[in-house]
């Protein structure tokens, strides 16, 4: 075959080429929004006449929060100011992450809260041709009660529909 022969071939198999990569891409349905967080809502904790917690109202953490995931001492919140919720990473195969949250005020004094969040990690895929990502199903939750009071687990499937997991409940005075 002749060097004019292979010039000829070459937009008719360039093209091949290309038509197969987009044929390929066409078939790819792999979701844009795939991040997996946990969300976490601030409430005042509130309660009736028996003792018991009532629904509260959505507050915002006026001291700056900075989280922590224990174990790996990795900052995962870093310096957070007037927000009512927080969104988190999760790690992919423990069975139990524990997170500290540090609520430090205007005069620098701090206090320290921890969450344990006990999970079923199950591998998802929203396609075979897309990377496999990691759900959770919270199975228990437990925190210390410096400044929380209670967590509740609203939605226990971690997943990357954007719905509020958690709610931390927290003694306001109210």
């Amino acid at each position: 075959m002749g060097l004019n022969t292979l010039r000829s071939l070459l937009p008719a198999l360039t093209g091949g080429v290309w038509g197969w990569v987009f044929i390929a891409c066409e078939s790819v349905t792999c979701p844009l929004n795939n991040t997996v967080e946990s969300i976490y809502g601030f409430y005042a904790a509130k309660y009736d006449s028996k003792g018991e917690l009532v629904t509260g109202t959505e507050i915002g953490i006026a001291d700056t929060l900075t989280v922590t995931l224990l174990g790996a001492d990795s900052v995962i919140l870093n310096r957070q100011i007037n927000k009512g919720n927080m969104k988190l990473p999760v790690s992919f195969y423990l069975d139990e992450d524990a997170i500290e949250l540090a609520f430090t005020d205007t005069l620098s004094r701090t206090v320290r809260d921890t969450i344990w969040v006990t999970k079923r990690n199950q591998h998802h895929w929203d396609d075979p041709s897309c990377p496999v990502h990691m759900w959770h199903e919270v199975t228990d939750i437990r925190s210390s009660h410096n400044v929380i009071d209670t967590v509740l687990v609203t939605n226990p499937d971690i997943n990357y529909d954007g719905l509020e997991n958690f709610q931390i409940y927290f003694n306001t005075g109210e």
